[in-house]
């Protein structure tokens, strides 16, 4: 089908277009610009919406989605103390009831309501096999991969040099947590990539929080990625990656949510609390251009998405429109809430929207579900409160997500 959103202002980061349209064709973006004249099919008026690319979140473990977050003995060593807790946790028992399909969708649908239309799951690739199935959103799962530098590593992948030899013959990222922590051996993981040859454009090291000079600079050198996820570093360990000097050494800074268990809620939280943190520790403003662009084109360009992060002719057909009385674009965004995402496409088909788009839906043929996002009535294509009843019932009792506010209407 064909079909166009018009008069919205189209935001990519090297250029934005007031009254402009986005023309889709399939599941691709057919056409984007200025003016809609002379084109056919169903037309859509987005006149006072912001249309941005879906959102890409660079760091998840959707097998551990659920809620409260863990940790009383902060600020942890590293990830393995953390994680000795989580297991022993109640939390964790009760998550334990739920099936490991469930605890996906529900991942899933924690994204989508803030406009992220791919994730990186980052877990062993047969494990995401077994259980990422039917999902309401796109999973990144072409990438090499290791759980973290030192002898207490999971043992995921085939070792660090394979794995980033693997990236480097196929043009996908080699993934792994680094520096997370304060351990000798985690304080030298950068110093063990290096030493492996492990460095590159394809290296993607996820969290940072313990980077040295040393360290940013051979990052630097090597045209790294790194992937900030600062509500779960300031939870775990009290302090999160050196972000500042990371982008102005050049180094392609993302962001990542990582589990609701240690993390954010949702990208709308990391959003906000990664501006929160550097006007604080820095004393100036986070660039809301920089920070979009961490969500969108350079979080493609981390996991090697060439279809995705920008509206242009020829990338998948996922959109995010936001209604906003923000005059820039850049800062409606880094500043939503939930009640100011308007319409989710991925792959040219509305999958979650307002109800002043059901005319969309009615033209397109796609069913929805009714339901209640924090106080606000949307439309979500996929029976996201079948998926919340049956984790209700598995733990025999109404439990309440905080990452996931939706109830019936």
């Amino acid at each position: 089908m064909n079909w166009s959103l018009i008069n919205g202002t189209v935001v990519n980061a090297n250029e934005i277009h007031e009254t402009g349209y986005v023309s889709i064709q399939g599941d691709q973006v057919s056409g984007v610009g200025k003016s809609i004249s002379g084109r056919d099919g169903l037309q859509i008026d987005a006149a006072g919406c912001n249309i941005y690319p879906g959102l890409i979140n660079c760091h998840d473990h959707l097998l551990g989605t659920y809620w409260p977050r863990v940790g009383d003995r902060r600020p942890y060593l590293n990830w393995l103390e953390w994680d000795n807790d989580l297991k022993l946790s109640p939390v964790y028992a009760e998550r334990q009831k739920i099936e490991s399909p469930d605890l996906y969708k529900m991942g899933a649908f924690r994204h989508l309501i803030c406009g992220v239309t791919t994730v990186q799951d980052h877990i062993p690739h047969f494990v995401r096999e077994l259980f990422a199935k039917g999902l309401s959103i796109k999973i990144a799962d072409q990438f090499a991969m290791a759980h973290s530098i030192g002898s207490f590593a999971l043992k995921w992948g085939d070792g660090i040099v394979p794995e980033h030899r693997k990236a480097l013959e196929n043009n996908i990222p080699f993934i792994t947590h680094c520096s997370e922590g304060f351990d000798q051996e985690t304080i030298n993981s950068v110093k063990v990539l290096a030493e492996n040859n492990a460095l590159s454009e394809r290296t993607v090291l996820i969290h940072g929080i313990a980077f040295t000079d040393e360290d940013i600079a051979l990052l630097a050198e090597n045209r790294c990625n790194v992937v900030w996820c600062p509500v779960s570093n300031l939870y775990m360990f009290q302090k999160t990656a050196r972000v500042k000097e990371l982008i102005e050494q050049g180094v392609n800074v993302v962001l990542g949510t990582d589990s609701p268990m240690s993390g954010s809620t949702s990208m709308i939280e990391e959003l906000h609390l990664s501006r929160e943190y550097y006007q604080s520790f820095y004393g100036e403003e986070l660039d809301p251009k920089v920070q979009f662009e961490m969500v969108t084109s350079k979080a493609a360009q981390a996991l090697c998405l060439k279809d995705r992060g920008s509206i242009k002719k020829g990338n998948a057909a996922d959109l995010l429109v936001l209604r906003s009385e923000q005059a820039d674009p850049y800062r409606a965004l880094v500043e939503m809430d939930y009640n100011e995402v308007m319409l989710v496409v991925i792959d040219g088909e509305p999958v979650y929207a307002d109800p002043s788009f059901e005319s969309l839906l009615d033209n397109t043929g796609v069913s929805m579900h009714r339901v209640v996002v924090d106080g606000v009535e949307k439309l979500i294509k996929n029976d996201v409160m079948q998926v919340v009843n049956r984790i209700r019932e598995a733990v025999g009792f109404k439990k309440i997500l905080d990452f996931l506010p939706v109830e019936e209407v």
